[in-house]
């Protein structure tokens, strides 16, 4: 279940309830890496992109529920990370937002378009490695 709310006229937030706390994403980040692990950039690039950016996004839900941003009966959507991001205040927050962001543009043309690049999947791991390498500093215990 979610819902969805206007913090202003410009960002609308959409919570997914789902209870997931800070292990959960953890593993559910670690899962999709070792699935991610299996594939090859040229036959399932659709599928990288997207698992990165879900890995990514797993990854940054734990971190705002470490800093109790977010609690952990809710987590931010993918394609809501970027405004939600841009609006707080912690270490790195505007940095992981532009990461996230640019994950997140790389995504339609690739996973819904007529777009065939396995590059564009490596471009989308060097991104998730720096999000995951700003995350894994701040969460080095919760592992």
């Amino acid at each position: 279940m979610f819902t969805c709310k206007t913090e202003s006229f410009k960002y609308t937030f959409c919570f997914i309830y789902n209870k997931m706390k800070i292990e959960h994403h953890l593993n559910k980040e670690n899962r999709l890496f070792n699935t991610i692990k299996k594939l090859d950039y040229e036959d399932d690039y659709e599928t990288l992109i997207e698992d990165y950016m879900l890995a990514s996004a797993h990854l940054i839900n734990a971190l705002l529920h470490k800093f109790n941003i977010v609690s952990p009966d809710k987590d931010i959507k993918h394609n809501q990370l970027y405004g939600f991001l841009l609006k707080q205040n912690f270490d790195k927050s505007k940095e992981l937002a532009e990461l996230i962001q640019q994950i997140e543009q790389l995504r339609p043309s690739h996973v819904y378009g007529k777009g065939k690049n396995g590059e564009t999947a490596k471009i989308c791991e060097e991104l998730f490695n720096k999000i995951k390498e700003i995350c894994d500093s701040i969460l080095k215990n919760e592992r």
